[in-house]
């Protein structure tokens, strides 16, 4: 059997390489995670010549045959040299997955040997087995191949119906190696207060400006959102909390958290008894229960993220293809008021269909929702192969250069600053929404300053007053986290350095 080493560009968690290694590991196949680099909000740095030549003399004195890298489509260029170097001194196989690969299987061949499209668990296990064979590639289903010049694309793999045969995620353990700076010999969520966990694969919305869009057109007729047991999730964070002794809460990275009633039920009194920790969810007010709140509450939860986008149904509908669920948002942000729980809201900014009646409508809804409440604005990101994508080529809003691979806006703009080069309208708007989650500022204050002609033409002023009140806000939370104990340096550079603040 070879030697497997799994590359993990930018994501310390990358569920993706450590469910895969786990599988292979289930297997006696040798296999290493490397985790190159991690990502930081709005400060992705490219690696410098030094974390390059670390990880080609990791490799070669691991004596690693099989080379996988996982990344997403900012990473592509540092994805393609990386490889280039590997390839120049090494024998070793290369296969690229992760979502930039399904969505661009041919452009990616011009690079790697190997493609694994979809789900990877299974196809990395059937190429590792054709190790003896120099790697056979016909018949295994996910795996795309040049042979002779020609693109070969072999079936889709089905998904995987029965997430609970799976193993637990590669956690810990001294075949975990981390690269930002300097080598190390160690899993990096070592280092973390937070642990992110998912209970379910896919999602139940088709959303256009996600890679959810795609993958539900190349899994078409089968089911595509799947979830765990509520034993093996629980299982799965005993064993990882086993592992990582500085973990003080647990976030549910599911897309969205959405459960039958008996699973919740059960998993709220095996949560409390067996975790115990604070947790978070993600959650979409479509599916608002109050009852359900309670019972989460009870078992520990503290904070609900949810996505409203935006406030204008049209934008919702025609841009978004989501459904804009008013009165259900505004019915969970009352009840996670009243329960206590921490609200953060989800909004999209830069938009190029968007009009100005489009974003007013955010902010007017914004006024009208019960605080406290964060708030997570994103900097609308254009991402391959997405509905949204296709739509804005199409009408010339953007060109292939603003699309992520060719650009890498996510890199600096992921989430939404006021750093970044506006125009004055969109600059005005950014500083309105922004002020509307800060609780010591008057509502009639805020529709004062919307109103206003003189600012919308010249936003320097209000962009002053934003960022200090930002920076206020900033100042609260990062209090609020050191005393709960979920804040260390990671999290403190997450929200910003003195070039650069989140807006909350």
């Amino acid at each position: 059997m070879p030697n497997i080493a799994l590359i993990s560009l930018y994501g310390v968690e990358n569920n993706g390489v450590r469910a895969i290694s786990s599988l292979l590991k289930k297997e006696n196949i040798n296999t290493y995670l490397i985790f190159f680099k991690r990502w930081v909000n709005n400060d992705i740095r490219p690696p410098v010549e030094k974390e390059k030549e670390m990880l080609i003399s990791l490799l070669k004195d691991l004596g690693i045959d099989l080379v996988g890298i996982s990344f997403t489509s900012p990473f592509l260029k540092i994805a393609q040299d990386l490889t280039k170097r590997i390839k120049d001194v090494l024998p070793a196989k290369t296969v690229w997955g992760g979502i930039h690969a399904t969505v661009k299987p041919d452009e990616c061949l011009g690079y790697c040997d190997i493609v694994c499209r979809g789900e990877g668990e299974y196809p990395m296990l059937e190429l590792a087995g054709t190790y003896a064979n120099n790697y056979s590639l016909k018949g295994i289903k996910n795996i795309c191949y040049t042979e002779k010049g020609e693109i070969i694309r072999n079936e889709t793999r089905p998904l995987i119906q029965d997430l609970d045969s799976l193993p637990f995620q590669d956690y810990g353990g001294s075949s975990k190696f981390f690269i930002e700076g300097r080598m190390q010999n160690i899993d990096p969520l070592n280092y973390s207060r937070e642990l992110r966990v998912f209970a379910s694969r896919g999602c139940p919305f088709n959303c256009s400006y996600c890679y959810n869009s795609i993958l539900r057109k190349l899994y078409k007729n089968q089911k595509y959102h799947r979830i765990r047991s509520v034993e093996s999730v629980i299982a799965e964070i005993q064993y990882a909390l086993d592992r990582f002794k500085a973990i003080r809460k647990i976030k549910f990275d599911d897309d969205t958290f959405i459960f039958p009633s008996d699973w919740i039920r059960e998993f709220c009194a095996k949560y409390k008894s067996r975790v115990g920790l604070p947790f978070e969810i993600l959650f979409n007010a479509e599916f608002m229960d109050k009852e359900v709140l309670k019972m989460l509450k009870t078992a520990g939860l503290k904070r609900i993220q949810v996505g409203i986008q935006t406030g204008s149904k049209r934008e919702s509908k025609e841009d978004y293809n989501r459904d804009f669920p008013e009165n259900k948002i505004r019915q969970f942000a009352t009840a996670s008021k009243g329960l206590g729980l921490d609200a953060v809201y989800d909004v999209i900014l830069d938009n190029p269909m968007s009009t100005f009646e489009d974003k007013k409508a955010l902010i007017d809804f914004l006024l009208k929702l019960p605080r406290p409440f964060d708030l997570f604005m994103y900097s609308l990101t254009i991402f391959p192969g997405t509905e949204l994508c296709e739509t804005l080529l199409v009408k010339g809003l953007i060109g292939p250069g603003d699309v992520e691979g060719e650009a890498n806006k996510s890199f600096y703009q992921f989430r939404l600053t006021f750093s970044y080069p506006r125009k004055k309208e969109d600059l005005f708007v950014a500083c309105i929404v922004s002020l509307t989650s800060k609780s010591f500022l008057p509502r009639p204050l805020i529709s004062l300053l919307m109103r206003s002609n003189f600012l919308r033409e010249h936003p320097l002023p209000l962009l002053w007053f934003a960022q200090i009140s930002n920076c206020i806000k900033l100042l609260y939370i990062l209090a609020k986290m050191s005393m709960e104990g979920s804040l260390n340096i990671w999290k403190f550079k997450e929200y910003g350095t003195p070039k650069r603040f989140l807006i909350q």
